[in-house]
């Protein structure tokens, strides 16, 4: 019988498995491993999970921080029925689903990449930078199920703007009264990689932010919009709501839809600075020959 494995570390997506029952998974550190938890509680390779008996059995393979199960350090245990276990400390629940849930799993991610797709191409056919930022952040917001948002674009990092917003209001973005996550923001910017938390109140750093406590923020992502080496914003969204889960899966999403708009972006600005040379040399009358009236008859 399939699985379905996830693993919540702090601050990082959700990880999410349908496992075959067919296979055995090593669990670690590593990326060697097939279900990679990347905490620094976690061992290399931590731990395997494989198909027993009509069930599933997790075994320690060594680890320095161990396998709990119902609070119990454990070597092995058997995993029968929907199952929370901690590998090192990372909270994990494992279970079993039919061949036709498993299918139903494969189905829906189907849909959901099919929809990232189409949301990219409709950046590509958008024209404007105003309209470019607002369908962007709007993608965002499909793919993470959030509540509100807003996208950061300028023409470098001292530049950045509040340029397309969703679900907020002008005072809520005030200074003295951000209502979002500053730090994450902050720390996106940064290090030019998302920052991601389903639930605020289990993260080290976030759950005791004050803005984060006063805005009542449970979930959040933001994600850095590039063009090859130059970064061109940022988009952010959060919501006062525990969840949705934000899996891997949707992060790779969210950051390819960002990807297509930071080369939608980049393409918008390039066509902006062409036409404004192209004015300019009219107004001096040098306006740009038609290719036609100059190549041989």
């Amino acid at each position: 019988m399939p699985a379905r494995f996830n693993a919540y570390p702090p601050d990082r997506a959700v990880v999410v498995r349908v496992l075959d029952d067919t296979q055995r998974y090593s669990v670690g550190r590593a990326e060697a491993c097939e279900l990679q938890l990347d905490h620094g509680s976690v061992s290399r390779v931590h731990a395997e999970i494989f198909s027993a008996d009509g069930g599933w059995r997790l075994t320690d393979l060594g680890s320095k921080n161990g396998l709990r199960v119902d609070g119990r350090l454990v070597s092995e245990a058997s995993l029968n029925s929907p199952s929370w276990f901690a590998i090192g400390d990372v909270y994990c629940w494992l279970e079993p689903l039919s061949a036709q849930t498993a299918r139903d799993a494969a189905a829906f991610a189907d849909v959901r990449l099919t929809t990232s797709r189409a949301l990219s191409q409709q950046l590509h056919q958008v024209n404007g930078v105003e309209p470019l930022l607002r369908h962007a952040l709007d993608a965002v917001l499909e793919l993470s199920q959030l509540e509100r948002g807003f996208m950061l674009y300028g023409a470098n990092v001292a530049d950045l703007r509040v340029r397309a917003v969703q679900g907020l209001r002008n005072e809520d973005l005030a200074r003295r009264a951000f209502a979002g996550s500053a730090g994450s923001l902050e720390r996106c910017l940064a290090d030019r990689r998302s920052v991601i938390c389903c639930d605020t109140s289990d993260s080290p750093w976030l759950g005791a932010r004050p803005s984060v406590v006063l805005g009542g923020i449970r979930a959040l992502v933001c994600v850095p919009v590039e063009f090859g080496a130059e970064l061109l914003g940022a988009i952010y969204a959060d919501s006062r709501n525990p969840g949705p889960l934000l899996t891997e899966f949707d992060l790779e999403l969210i950051e390819g839809v960002t990807q297509q708009a930071g080369a939608a972006l980049a393409a918008a600005r390039l066509r902006g600075a062409v036409d404004d040379l192209r004015d300019a040399a009219s107004q001096v009358g040098l306006a740009a020959p038609l290719w036609s009236d100059l190549r041989p008859r």
